[in-house]
């Protein structure tokens, strides 16, 4: 099967403040790969750059990557005027532009479920490829527990995977997994932490993640 094809957001449509805003549970990893002295950062994803700009005030090497030139546009005007050494590119996560090893961790938060099954798992080895060994990565998954994802209004195509019929996400793939599927796609690393969280919201709505914590099991590739 071929994997669906991506498509990035149009920021100028989807942009708000809480995308402004770095998540809750990025901040413990700042303290955490200090610690490991951890330097050289992916931020996979990055939209408008909320964790880009948080880390690279935390001295952090960063490199933002997201699919969206919006995106990307935008937080070039950021870091123009706030003088932040953060590397820019655009590109599809389906196949990364980085060599092997070239980071000590990697933040995609909200990120990786956007496309298929084929596609997260290309996602998921490139995760691995461009993680150095004993390097830690921080993503999380929609979970099959989301209202989301029993709303009969989506378009279902697959047990995992469906497109939004509503908003800003019309036509973007999304996978959804129970904590089988997400212990099969994350078997070639160390789960350090796996949390399954859940929120509701008005009108008996909720939302839910599995957010994973890992670790590259992998030996230097040469």
């Amino acid at each position: 099967m071929v994997v669906t094809k991506s498509k990035a957001w149009d920021w100028k449509v989807a942009k708000a403040p809480w995308w402004e805003k770095p998540s809750p549970e990025v901040y413990p990893l700042i303290k955490s790969w200090q610690k490991q002295c951890f330097k050289k950062i992916l931020d996979l994803g990055c939209g408008i750059g909320r964790h880009s700009i948080l880390f690279a005030k935390k001295g952090f090497d960063v490199d933002a990557f997201d699919l969206s030139e919006s995106g990307i546009k935008e937080l070039k005007e950021i870091i123009k005027k706030k003088k932040l050494p953060i590397k820019l590119k655009v590109g599809d996560m389906l196949s990364l532009p980085y060599k092997d090893n070239s980071f000590d961790c990697l933040l995609a938060y909200h990120v990786v479920y956007h496309t298929d099954e084929q596609g997260i798992e290309k996602i998921i080895k490139e995760i691995k490829r461009v993680l150095k060994p004993q390097g830690e990565f921080f993503l999380d998954f929609n979970s099959k527990m989301s209202s989301t994802f029993k709303d009969k209004r989506n378009k279902h195509l697959t047990d995992n995977v469906l497109f939004k019929t509503e908003g800003h996400e019309i036509g973007i793939p999304h996978y959804y997994a129970d904590k089988k599927d997400v212990d099969d796609l994350l078997k070639g690393f160390e789960i350090l932490k796996l949390v399954h969280k859940e929120k509701s919201f008005p009108d008996n709505y909720k939302s839910a993640y599995y957010f994973v914590l890992g670790r590259n099991k992998k030996e230097m590739v040469k």
